[in-house]
Protein backbone atom coordinates (compact mmCIF):
# COMPACT_ATOMS: atom_id res chain seq x y z
CA UNK A 1 0.00 0.00 0.00
CA UNK A 2 1.76 3.32 -1.09
CA UNK A 3 1.46 6.63 1.28
CA UNK A 4 -0.79 7.73 -1.29
CA UNK A 5 -3.86 5.24 -0.48
CA UNK A 6 -3.23 6.00 3.66
CA UNK A 7 -6.49 7.45 4.60
CA UNK A 8 -6.60 9.24 8.04
CA UNK A 9 -8.61 8.81 10.78
CA UNK A 10 -10.35 12.28 11.31
CA UNK A 11 -12.19 11.04 14.85
CA UNK A 12 -8.68 10.47 16.06
CA UNK A 13 -7.42 13.83 14.51
CA UNK A 14 -10.86 15.78 15.23
CA UNK A 15 -10.92 14.73 19.56
CA UNK A 16 -8.06 17.20 19.88
CA UNK A 17 -8.31 19.61 17.44
CA UNK A 18 -12.01 20.68 18.56
CA UNK A 19 -11.09 20.26 22.23
CA UNK A 20 -7.75 22.73 22.08
CA UNK A 21 -9.88 25.24 19.98
CA UNK A 22 -12.44 24.73 22.93
CA UNK A 23 -9.79 25.28 25.11
CA UNK A 24 -8.57 28.73 23.20
CA UNK A 25 -11.73 30.09 23.01
CA UNK A 26 -12.56 30.06 26.41
CA UNK A 27 -9.51 31.18 27.33
CA UNK A 28 -9.75 34.13 25.54
CA UNK A 29 -13.19 34.90 26.45
CA UNK A 30 -12.18 34.96 30.30
CA UNK A 31 -8.60 33.83 31.17
CA UNK A 32 -8.26 34.59 34.93
CA UNK A 33 -11.94 32.17 35.03
CA UNK A 34 -10.38 29.71 32.84
CA UNK A 35 -7.35 29.06 34.77
CA UNK A 36 -8.99 29.09 37.82
CA UNK A 37 -11.11 26.45 36.30
CA UNK A 38 -8.41 24.75 35.31
CA UNK A 39 -6.46 24.53 38.79
CA UNK A 40 -10.29 23.40 40.24
CA UNK A 41 -10.76 20.35 38.31
CA UNK A 42 -7.32 19.79 38.78
CA UNK A 43 -7.37 20.39 42.61
CA UNK A 44 -10.84 18.31 42.91
CA UNK A 45 -9.28 15.30 40.94
CA UNK A 46 -6.15 15.11 42.84
CA UNK A 47 -8.06 15.41 45.88
CA UNK A 48 -10.21 12.30 45.35
CA UNK A 49 -8.08 10.04 43.13
CA UNK A 50 -4.95 10.37 44.59
CA UNK A 51 -4.30 7.57 46.14
CA UNK A 52 -5.38 5.70 42.93
CA UNK A 53 -2.25 7.28 40.98
CA UNK A 54 0.08 6.11 44.23
CA UNK A 55 -1.60 2.48 43.45
CA UNK A 56 -1.33 2.70 39.61
CA UNK A 57 2.18 3.57 39.36
CA UNK A 58 3.42 1.16 41.86
CA UNK A 59 1.70 -1.28 39.77
CA UNK A 60 3.90 -0.43 37.41
CA UNK A 61 7.17 -1.08 39.11
CA UNK A 62 6.14 -3.97 40.53
CA UNK A 63 4.81 -5.72 37.59
CA UNK A 64 7.87 -4.86 35.10
CA UNK A 65 10.10 -6.61 37.55
CA UNK A 66 7.89 -9.50 37.98
CA UNK A 67 8.07 -9.97 33.99
CA UNK A 68 11.99 -9.43 33.96
CA UNK A 69 12.30 -11.98 36.88
CA UNK A 70 9.70 -14.55 36.24
CA UNK A 71 10.03 -17.18 33.69
CA UNK A 72 8.73 -14.90 31.19
CA UNK A 73 11.84 -13.05 30.85
CA UNK A 74 12.66 -15.23 27.95
CA UNK A 75 10.13 -14.58 25.95
CA UNK A 76 11.33 -12.70 22.54
CA UNK A 77 9.67 -9.56 20.90
CA UNK A 78 8.99 -10.63 17.51
CA UNK A 79 9.40 -14.17 18.00
CA UNK A 80 12.40 -16.27 18.68
CA UNK A 81 13.61 -15.68 14.89
CA UNK A 82 13.45 -12.03 15.15
CA UNK A 83 16.98 -10.11 15.40
CA UNK A 84 17.42 -6.53 17.01
CA UNK A 85 17.67 -3.53 14.81
CA UNK A 86 19.96 -1.32 17.03
CA UNK A 87 23.05 -1.82 19.08
CA UNK A 88 23.27 -1.89 22.64
CA UNK A 89 24.15 1.24 23.25
CA UNK A 90 22.21 3.10 20.28
CA UNK A 91 19.22 1.85 21.88
CA UNK A 92 19.87 2.10 25.81
CA UNK A 93 20.90 6.55 24.27
CA UNK A 94 17.11 6.54 22.39
CA UNK A 95 15.24 4.97 25.56
CA UNK A 96 17.12 7.09 27.83
CA UNK A 97 16.97 10.48 25.52
CA UNK A 98 12.63 9.57 24.69
CA UNK A 99 12.02 8.32 28.93
CA UNK A 100 13.81 11.11 30.33
CA UNK A 101 13.23 14.15 27.96
CA UNK A 102 14.14 16.98 29.28
CA UNK A 103 12.40 16.78 32.78
CA UNK A 104 16.08 15.57 34.41
CA UNK A 105 17.73 18.32 32.97
CA UNK A 106 14.82 20.78 34.02
CA UNK A 107 14.22 19.86 37.46
CA UNK A 108 16.32 17.47 39.97
CA UNK A 109 18.34 20.37 41.55
CA UNK A 110 15.41 22.56 41.60
CA UNK A 111 13.34 19.74 43.65
CA UNK A 112 15.97 19.10 45.70
CA UNK A 113 15.99 22.60 46.94
CA UNK A 114 12.01 23.03 46.82
CA UNK A 115 11.64 19.94 49.29
CA UNK A 116 14.21 20.81 51.25
CA UNK A 117 12.53 24.42 52.38
CA UNK A 118 8.86 23.42 51.50
CA UNK A 119 8.44 19.61 52.91
CA UNK A 120 5.25 18.16 52.58
CA UNK A 121 3.44 19.42 55.68
CA UNK A 122 1.73 15.72 56.38
CA UNK A 123 5.25 14.70 56.69
CA UNK A 124 6.32 16.62 59.81
CA UNK A 125 9.81 17.81 58.87
CA UNK A 126 11.30 20.90 59.96
CA UNK A 127 12.21 23.25 56.29
CA UNK A 128 15.86 23.54 56.23
CA UNK A 129 17.04 20.66 57.67
CA UNK A 130 19.05 17.90 57.12
CA UNK A 131 15.92 15.32 57.52
CA UNK A 132 14.17 17.53 55.16
CA UNK A 133 17.40 17.60 52.69
CA UNK A 134 17.35 13.38 52.70
CA UNK A 135 13.77 13.36 52.19
CA UNK A 136 14.20 15.60 49.28
CA UNK A 137 16.87 13.42 47.84
CA UNK A 138 14.79 10.65 48.47
CA UNK A 139 11.82 11.93 46.18
CA UNK A 140 13.76 13.47 43.44
CA UNK A 141 16.01 10.27 43.22
CA UNK A 142 12.20 8.45 43.11
CA UNK A 143 10.70 10.40 40.13
CA UNK A 144 13.78 9.88 38.49
CA UNK A 145 15.04 6.43 38.20
CA UNK A 146 12.22 3.49 38.86
CA UNK A 147 9.22 4.93 38.76
CA UNK A 148 9.58 6.74 35.44
CA UNK A 149 10.52 4.10 33.77
CA UNK A 150 8.67 1.51 35.61
CA UNK A 151 5.59 3.18 33.88
CA UNK A 152 7.04 3.41 30.53
CA UNK A 153 8.66 0.62 30.52
CA UNK A 154 5.51 -1.57 30.83
CA UNK A 155 3.74 0.07 28.91
CA UNK A 156 6.67 -0.65 26.30
CA UNK A 157 6.52 -4.03 27.31
CA UNK A 158 2.73 -4.42 26.56
CA UNK A 159 2.64 -2.93 23.06
CA UNK A 160 6.17 -4.64 21.67
CA UNK A 161 4.65 -8.17 22.28
CA UNK A 162 0.67 -7.17 21.15
CA UNK A 163 2.22 -5.16 17.78
CA UNK A 164 5.76 -7.45 17.18
CA UNK A 165 4.05 -10.71 18.56
CA UNK A 166 0.38 -11.41 18.49
CA UNK A 167 0.41 -9.13 14.58
CA UNK A 168 -2.35 -6.52 16.19
CA UNK A 169 -2.08 -2.67 14.66
CA UNK A 170 -0.18 -0.05 15.65
CA UNK A 171 -2.17 1.87 17.93
CA UNK A 172 -2.83 2.20 21.69
CA UNK A 173 -6.43 0.38 21.71
CA UNK A 174 -4.41 -2.93 20.14
CA UNK A 175 -2.74 -2.71 23.96
CA UNK A 176 -6.49 -3.82 25.25
CA UNK A 177 -6.92 -6.86 22.52
CA UNK A 178 -5.36 -9.34 25.32
CA UNK A 179 -8.53 -8.19 27.65
CA UNK A 180 -11.23 -7.77 24.73
CA UNK A 181 -10.20 -9.39 21.34
CA UNK A 182 -11.48 -7.94 18.68
CA UNK A 183 -14.34 -6.26 19.99
CA UNK A 184 -12.33 -3.23 21.19
CA UNK A 185 -11.37 -2.39 17.49
CA UNK A 186 -15.30 -0.89 17.14
CA UNK A 187 -13.94 1.69 19.70
CA UNK A 188 -10.70 1.65 17.84
CA UNK A 189 -10.63 5.73 16.81
CA UNK A 190 -12.36 7.10 19.40
CA UNK A 191 -9.83 5.26 22.28
CA UNK A 192 -6.51 6.76 20.01
CA UNK A 193 -8.40 10.04 19.90
CA UNK A 194 -8.87 10.41 23.21
CA UNK A 195 -5.17 9.05 24.01
CA UNK A 196 -4.16 11.44 21.53
CA UNK A 197 -5.69 14.36 23.21
CA UNK A 198 -3.94 13.41 26.25
CA UNK A 199 -0.49 13.04 24.71
CA UNK A 200 -0.53 16.30 22.91
CA UNK A 201 -1.54 18.35 26.00
CA UNK A 202 1.35 16.42 27.92
CA UNK A 203 4.27 17.31 25.06
CA UNK A 204 2.87 20.60 25.22
CA UNK A 205 3.48 20.91 29.12
CA UNK A 206 6.91 19.36 28.82
CA UNK A 207 7.09 21.77 25.86
CA UNK A 208 6.26 24.48 27.92
CA UNK A 209 9.22 23.58 30.91
CA UNK A 210 12.06 24.19 28.15
CA UNK A 211 10.89 27.05 26.73
CA UNK A 212 10.98 28.38 29.96
CA UNK A 213 14.47 27.29 30.52
CA UNK A 214 16.17 28.12 27.40
CA UNK A 215 14.70 31.54 28.11
CA UNK A 216 16.21 31.87 31.08
CA UNK A 217 19.65 30.76 29.68
CA UNK A 218 19.49 33.15 27.16
CA UNK A 219 18.85 36.45 29.63
CA UNK A 220 22.11 34.86 31.62
CA UNK A 221 24.34 34.22 28.74
CA UNK A 222 23.68 36.80 26.51
CA UNK A 223 21.31 39.29 28.57
CA UNK A 224 18.34 37.95 25.96
CA UNK A 225 15.38 38.96 28.09
CA UNK A 226 12.96 36.05 29.23
CA UNK A 227 9.64 37.57 27.89
CA UNK A 228 6.52 36.82 25.84
CA UNK A 229 8.52 37.51 22.66
CA UNK A 230 11.63 35.46 23.58
CA UNK A 231 9.24 32.28 24.62
CA UNK A 232 7.29 32.52 20.93
CA UNK A 233 10.31 33.43 19.03
CA UNK A 234 12.32 29.69 20.92
CA UNK A 235 8.92 27.87 20.67
CA UNK A 236 8.70 28.52 16.91
CA UNK A 237 12.74 27.50 16.43
CA UNK A 238 11.87 23.68 18.29
CA UNK A 239 8.89 23.33 17.09
CA UNK A 240 10.64 23.48 13.29
CA UNK A 241 13.71 21.12 14.65
CA UNK A 242 11.47 18.54 15.85
CA UNK A 243 9.13 18.67 12.92
CA UNK A 244 11.47 18.50 10.32
CA UNK A 245 13.39 15.80 12.43
CA UNK A 246 10.60 14.48 12.78
CA UNK A 247 9.61 14.15 8.84
CA UNK A 248 13.24 13.23 7.99
CA UNK A 249 12.44 9.39 9.29
CA UNK A 250 12.28 7.84 12.53
CA UNK A 251 15.41 5.95 12.58
CA UNK A 252 17.71 8.72 11.43
CA UNK A 253 16.03 11.23 13.38
CA UNK A 254 15.75 9.48 16.63
CA UNK A 255 19.46 7.65 16.20
CA UNK A 256 21.53 10.73 15.36
CA UNK A 257 20.05 12.62 18.17
CA UNK A 258 19.82 9.59 20.46
CA UNK A 259 23.24 8.43 19.95
CA UNK A 260 24.82 12.66 20.77
CA UNK A 261 22.64 13.37 23.13
CA UNK A 262 23.36 10.71 25.16
CA UNK A 263 26.98 11.05 24.96
CA UNK A 264 26.30 15.49 26.32
CA UNK A 265 25.06 13.45 29.18
CA UNK A 266 27.44 11.65 29.95
CA UNK A 267 30.07 14.50 29.03
CA UNK A 268 27.83 16.99 31.60
CA UNK A 269 28.54 14.44 34.31
CA UNK A 270 31.73 13.60 33.97
CA UNK A 271 32.58 18.06 34.19
CA UNK A 272 30.61 17.72 37.47
CA UNK A 273 32.73 14.74 39.03
CA UNK A 274 35.36 16.61 38.07
CA UNK A 275 34.96 20.03 39.09
CA UNK A 276 32.11 19.59 41.77
CA UNK A 277 31.77 18.65 45.36
CA UNK A 278 32.16 14.90 44.22
CA UNK A 279 33.20 13.52 47.60
CA UNK A 280 30.24 15.03 49.23
CA UNK A 281 27.36 14.10 46.52
CA UNK A 282 28.74 10.43 46.52
CA UNK A 283 27.93 10.49 50.13
CA UNK A 284 24.78 11.93 50.28
CA UNK A 285 23.93 10.31 47.01
CA UNK A 286 24.83 7.32 48.94
CA UNK A 287 22.79 7.27 52.01
CA UNK A 288 19.65 8.73 50.50
CA UNK A 289 19.77 6.00 47.98
CA UNK A 290 19.66 3.80 51.19
CA UNK A 291 16.94 5.96 52.82
CA UNK A 292 15.20 5.66 49.37
CA UNK A 293 15.09 2.41 49.27
CA UNK A 294 13.64 2.03 52.84
CA UNK A 295 11.17 3.90 52.71
CA UNK A 296 9.90 3.54 48.82
CA UNK A 297 6.93 2.06 49.45
CA UNK A 298 5.79 4.56 52.08
CA UNK A 299 6.94 7.59 49.82
CA UNK A 300 5.49 5.65 46.74
CA UNK A 301 1.97 5.50 48.65
CA UNK A 302 2.04 9.07 50.49
CA UNK A 303 -0.97 10.84 50.53
CA UNK A 304 -1.52 13.60 53.38
CA UNK A 305 -4.87 12.85 54.22
CA UNK A 306 -5.20 14.71 57.13
CA UNK A 307 -3.50 18.05 55.76
CA UNK A 308 -6.23 19.51 53.67
CA UNK A 309 -6.62 20.62 50.07
CA UNK A 310 -3.87 22.43 49.41
CA UNK A 311 -1.64 19.18 49.37
CA UNK A 312 2.63 19.16 48.21
CA UNK A 313 1.67 15.81 46.71
CA UNK A 314 -0.90 17.36 44.06
CA UNK A 315 2.20 19.18 42.38
CA UNK A 316 5.12 16.94 43.13
CA UNK A 317 4.30 13.49 43.12
CA UNK A 318 1.20 13.16 41.22
CA UNK A 319 2.23 15.14 38.63
CA UNK A 320 5.09 13.41 37.86
CA UNK A 321 3.04 10.48 37.85
CA UNK A 322 0.49 11.70 35.98
CA UNK A 323 3.08 12.94 33.73
CA UNK A 324 4.95 9.34 32.97
CA UNK A 325 1.43 7.88 32.42
CA UNK A 326 0.41 10.68 29.89
CA UNK A 327 3.62 9.72 28.34
CA UNK A 328 3.45 5.83 28.50
CA UNK A 329 1.24 5.40 25.51
CA UNK A 330 3.78 6.70 23.10
CA UNK A 331 6.96 6.20 24.67
CA UNK A 332 5.46 2.49 24.99
CA UNK A 333 4.88 2.14 20.82
CA UNK A 334 8.62 4.20 20.44
CA UNK A 335 10.10 1.84 22.91
CA UNK A 336 8.22 -1.27 21.47
CA UNK A 337 9.60 -0.24 17.78
CA UNK A 338 13.24 -0.64 19.03
CA UNK A 339 12.96 -3.75 21.12
CA UNK A 340 12.05 -6.28 18.33
CA UNK A 341 14.35 -8.77 18.63
CA UNK A 342 14.92 -8.26 22.06
CA UNK A 343 14.08 -10.57 25.10
CA UNK A 344 11.21 -9.57 27.43
CA UNK A 345 14.54 -9.51 30.21
CA UNK A 346 16.54 -7.48 27.98
CA UNK A 347 13.93 -4.97 26.98
CA UNK A 348 13.18 -4.07 31.00
CA UNK A 349 16.97 -3.92 31.63
CA UNK A 350 17.95 -1.73 29.14
CA UNK A 351 14.52 0.43 29.10
CA UNK A 352 13.86 0.24 33.06
CA UNK A 353 16.90 -0.76 34.84
CA UNK A 354 19.93 1.05 33.27
CA UNK A 355 18.78 4.73 32.51
CA UNK A 356 16.93 4.07 36.13
CA UNK A 357 20.18 3.98 37.43
CA UNK A 358 21.53 6.85 35.55
CA UNK A 359 19.08 9.01 36.50
CA UNK A 360 20.05 8.23 40.02
CA UNK A 361 23.51 9.25 39.50
CA UNK A 362 22.30 12.22 38.13
CA UNK A 363 20.04 13.33 40.56
CA UNK A 364 23.73 11.94 43.35
CA UNK A 365 25.65 14.71 41.24
CA UNK A 366 23.69 17.35 40.88
CA UNK A 367 21.14 17.33 43.45
CA UNK A 368 24.16 16.98 45.96
CA UNK A 369 25.81 20.17 43.77
CA UNK A 370 22.45 21.87 44.44
CA UNK A 371 22.66 21.09 48.58
CA UNK A 372 26.18 21.83 48.67
CA UNK A 373 26.06 25.19 47.21
CA UNK A 374 22.81 25.93 49.30
CA UNK A 375 24.38 24.81 52.44
CA UNK A 376 28.09 25.48 52.20
CA UNK A 377 28.78 27.10 48.82
CA UNK A 378 27.73 31.28 48.07
CA UNK A 379 24.60 30.97 45.73
CA UNK A 380 21.14 30.88 47.33
CA UNK A 381 19.71 28.86 45.02
CA UNK A 382 16.32 28.84 47.38
CA UNK A 383 16.43 32.71 46.75
CA UNK A 384 16.98 32.52 43.30
CA UNK A 385 14.25 29.81 43.22
CA UNK A 386 11.65 31.92 44.53
CA UNK A 387 12.75 35.00 42.81
CA UNK A 388 13.27 33.53 39.01
CA UNK A 389 11.26 30.36 39.40
CA UNK A 390 12.26 27.00 39.01
CA UNK A 391 13.91 27.63 35.90
CA UNK A 392 16.85 29.91 37.20
CA UNK A 393 18.11 27.04 39.03
CA UNK A 394 19.80 24.27 36.97
CA UNK A 395 21.99 26.94 35.18
CA UNK A 396 22.94 29.19 37.91
CA UNK A 397 24.86 25.88 39.36
CA UNK A 398 26.99 26.65 36.58
CA UNK A 399 27.97 29.38 38.19
CA UNK A 400 30.14 27.97 40.97
CA UNK A 401 32.39 26.01 38.57
CA UNK A 402 34.95 26.77 35.84
CA UNK A 403 33.58 27.55 32.03
CA UNK A 404 29.90 28.20 33.36
CA UNK A 405 29.00 30.24 30.33
CA UNK A 406 30.21 27.32 28.01
CA UNK A 407 28.89 24.51 30.12
CA UNK A 408 25.33 26.86 30.29
CA UNK A 409 25.22 27.12 26.26
CA UNK A 410 25.69 23.25 26.24
CA UNK A 411 23.14 22.65 28.95
CA UNK A 412 20.51 24.37 26.46
CA UNK A 413 21.62 22.51 23.42
CA UNK A 414 21.14 19.35 25.68
CA UNK A 415 17.45 20.58 26.97
CA UNK A 416 17.15 21.46 23.26
CA UNK A 417 17.65 18.02 21.71
CA UNK A 418 16.30 15.75 24.62
CA UNK A 419 12.74 17.96 23.67
CA UNK A 420 13.11 17.11 19.86
CA UNK A 421 14.53 13.19 20.88
CA UNK A 422 10.65 12.98 22.81
CA UNK A 423 8.48 15.30 20.71
CA UNK A 424 10.17 13.22 17.19
CA UNK A 425 9.38 10.21 18.74
CA UNK A 426 5.63 11.30 19.73
CA UNK A 427 5.03 12.96 16.55
CA UNK A 428 5.89 9.92 14.58
CA UNK A 429 3.38 7.54 17.02
CA UNK A 430 0.66 9.87 16.83
CA UNK A 431 1.11 10.26 13.45
CA UNK A 432 0.28 6.75 12.56
CA UNK A 433 -2.29 6.74 14.99
CA UNK A 434 -4.06 9.17 12.85
CA UNK A 435 -3.63 6.39 9.80
CA UNK A 436 -6.76 3.84 9.36
CA UNK A 437 -6.60 0.78 7.20
CA UNK A 438 -3.01 0.02 7.38
CA UNK A 439 -1.48 -3.23 6.23
CA UNK A 440 1.45 -4.60 7.40
CA UNK A 441 3.77 -3.20 5.30
CA UNK A 442 1.98 0.21 5.82
CA UNK A 443 2.51 -0.02 9.60
CA UNK A 444 6.39 -0.82 9.22
CA UNK A 445 6.93 2.52 7.13
CA UNK A 446 6.78 5.95 8.87
CA UNK A 447 3.44 8.36 8.52
CA UNK A 448 2.59 10.97 5.56
CA UNK A 449 5.18 14.03 5.95
CA UNK A 450 1.68 16.75 6.02
CA UNK A 451 -0.25 14.48 9.21
CA UNK A 452 3.25 14.64 10.83
CA UNK A 453 3.64 17.90 10.32
CA UNK A 454 0.17 18.93 11.58
CA UNK A 455 0.94 17.41 15.04
CA UNK A 456 3.68 18.92 15.26
CA UNK A 457 2.43 22.68 14.88
CA UNK A 458 -0.31 21.91 16.93
CA UNK A 459 1.71 21.00 19.93
CA UNK A 460 3.85 23.77 19.91
CA UNK A 461 0.95 25.87 19.48
CA UNK A 462 -0.97 24.55 22.55
CA UNK A 463 2.68 24.99 24.13
CA UNK A 464 2.63 28.14 23.96
CA UNK A 465 -0.77 28.84 24.60
CA UNK A 466 -0.51 27.09 27.96
CA UNK A 467 2.83 29.23 28.42
CA UNK A 468 1.34 32.18 27.76
CA UNK A 469 -1.98 31.85 30.04
CA UNK A 470 -0.62 30.38 33.41
CA UNK A 471 3.61 29.86 32.79
CA UNK A 472 5.35 27.02 34.72
CA UNK A 473 1.82 25.81 36.38
CA UNK A 474 -0.17 26.64 33.56
CA UNK A 475 2.13 23.74 32.08
CA UNK A 476 1.69 21.85 35.12
CA UNK A 477 -2.23 22.33 35.34
CA UNK A 478 -2.59 20.86 31.94
CA UNK A 479 -0.42 18.13 32.43
CA UNK A 480 -2.63 16.89 35.51
CA UNK A 481 -6.07 17.64 33.98
CA UNK A 482 -5.55 15.58 30.71
CA UNK A 483 -3.45 12.64 32.11
CA UNK A 484 -6.48 10.66 34.47
CA UNK A 485 -7.96 9.01 31.63
CA UNK A 486 -4.80 7.35 30.99
CA UNK A 487 -3.95 6.49 33.83
CA UNK A 488 -7.30 4.61 33.62
CA UNK A 489 -6.43 2.87 30.39
CA UNK A 490 -3.10 1.87 31.22
CA UNK A 491 -4.43 0.05 34.31
CA UNK A 492 -6.75 -1.83 32.31
CA UNK A 493 -4.13 -2.71 29.39
CA UNK A 494 -1.74 -3.99 32.46
CA UNK A 495 -4.53 -5.73 33.84
CA UNK A 496 -5.31 -7.71 30.87
CA UNK A 497 -1.61 -8.28 29.83
CA UNK A 498 -1.23 -9.71 33.19
CA UNK A 499 -4.47 -11.61 33.14
CA UNK A 500 -3.78 -13.54 30.06
CA UNK A 501 -0.38 -15.07 30.91
CA UNK A 502 -1.83 -15.90 34.28
CA UNK A 503 -4.99 -17.87 32.68
CA UNK A 504 -2.29 -19.29 30.00
CA UNK A 505 -3.44 -18.11 26.97
CA UNK A 506 -0.65 -16.26 25.82
CA UNK A 507 1.20 -17.17 22.20
CA UNK A 508 4.60 -19.15 23.78
CA UNK A 509 2.86 -21.24 26.48
CA UNK A 510 3.57 -24.59 25.39
CA UNK A 511 7.63 -22.89 25.42
CA UNK A 512 7.38 -22.02 28.59
CA UNK A 513 5.13 -24.05 30.70
CA UNK A 514 5.03 -27.12 28.55
CA UNK A 515 2.58 -28.86 26.40
CA UNK A 516 0.32 -30.52 28.38
CA UNK A 517 -0.14 -27.17 30.32
CA UNK A 518 -0.88 -25.66 26.18
CA UNK A 519 -3.04 -28.11 25.58
CA UNK A 520 -5.31 -27.34 29.26
CA UNK A 521 -4.80 -23.98 28.43
CA UNK A 522 -6.60 -24.49 24.65
CA UNK A 523 -9.05 -26.44 25.72
CA UNK A 524 -10.12 -24.11 27.95
CA UNK A 525 -10.19 -21.44 25.70
CA UNK A 526 -12.10 -23.77 23.33
CA UNK A 527 -14.85 -24.58 26.41
CA UNK A 528 -15.13 -20.68 26.54
CA UNK A 529 -15.38 -19.68 23.08
CA UNK A 530 -18.20 -22.69 23.10
CA UNK A 531 -20.04 -20.87 26.28
CA UNK A 532 -20.13 -17.43 24.35
CA UNK A 533 -21.05 -18.88 21.15
CA UNK A 534 -23.96 -20.34 22.84
CA UNK A 535 -24.69 -17.76 25.01
CA UNK A 536 -24.81 -15.47 21.65
CA UNK A 537 -27.40 -18.39 19.74
CA UNK A 538 -29.12 -18.24 23.04
CA UNK A 539 -30.12 -14.07 22.95
CA UNK A 540 -30.35 -14.51 19.05
CA UNK A 541 -33.60 -16.95 20.08
CA UNK A 542 -34.97 -15.38 22.01
CA UNK A 543 -35.25 -11.74 20.31
CA UNK A 544 -36.51 -14.24 17.62
CA UNK A 545 -39.48 -15.20 19.36
CA UNK A 546 -40.02 -12.15 20.50
CA UNK A 547 -40.72 -10.79 17.45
Amino acid sequence: MNSKARKYDYIVIGISAVIFAIIFVLSQIDQEGFVAALNGVVNFLCGNLGWFLNLATLMCIVFALYFMFSKYGKIKLGGKDAKPEFKTFTWWAMSLCAGMGMGIVFFPPAEVIEYTFRPAVGIGLEAGSYGALSWAMENTMMHWSLTLYGVYVIAGLIAGYVYHNMKQPFSVSATLYPLFGDKVYRYRSWIDGIVTFAIVGGVAGSFGYGILQVANGLSQVFGIGANYLSYIIIGIVITLIYTLSSVSGLKKGIQWLGDNNAKLFILMLVYVVIFGPTIFSLSLGTETTGSMITHFFSNMTFNEPMVGADKWSVWWNWLWYIDFFIFAPTTGFFLARLGRGRTFKEFIGVNMIAPGLFGMVWCWLFGGLAAHEQFFGGLDLNAIMLKDGTEAVMLTLFDSMPLSNVMKVLMMVIIVISFVTLANAVTSTVSKMSLKGQDDEAEDKDAPKGIQIFWGVLMGGIALLFLLLGGLDGAKAVKLLVGFPIVFLQVVVVFGFVKMFWSKQYLEVEEIEGKEVAQAAALKREKRAEEKRQKKEMKKNKANKGE
